[in-house]
């Protein structure tokens, strides 16, 4: 499996606005304020004050949330974290010390769709 490379970083000083795509791997230590969505990793550092919503394959936050998270995959909430607002995903991970007021919505992950041939034969009569 190819490890992830990190294309996007939006430092300390940082204030972004608006609405963020990225592929692979992006890190925010920053603030945000918008939506985010990617099938890929967002790393939210402990500096972080993200509002907004992000949509997501994985988390992990560190710093601050308000907002809903949707994320296909897991989401990682770390010791230095404060979160509010919403949360959407399969696999929940939580350290002690992390802040967290709100909901939380836990399904399985979608079942991958299975191709299947068909041969021709079943034609409607």
């Amino acid at each position: 499996m190819k490890e992830k490379e990190m294309n996007g970083f939006l430092d300390r000083g940082t204030v972004f606005k608006g609405d963020l795509v990225f592929e692979d791997l992006l890190r925010i230590d920053g603030k945000f304020e918008g939506t985010i969505h990617s099938d890929s990793t967002l790393i939210i550092g402990e500096s972080a004050e993200v509002k907004g919503e992000i949509v997501v394959d994985s988390v992990t936050v560190n710093g601050r949330v308000d907002g809903k998270i949707t994320a296909k995959s897991r989401i990682e909430i770390n010791s230095h974290a404060k979160l509010s607002g919403e949360l959407h995903t399969p696999i929940l991970s939580v350290q002690d010390g992390a802040v967290f007021d709100g909901v939380i919505q836990m399904a399985a992950a979608a079942p991958k769709e299975k191709k299947v041939k068909n041969s021709g034969g079943d034609k409607a009569k």
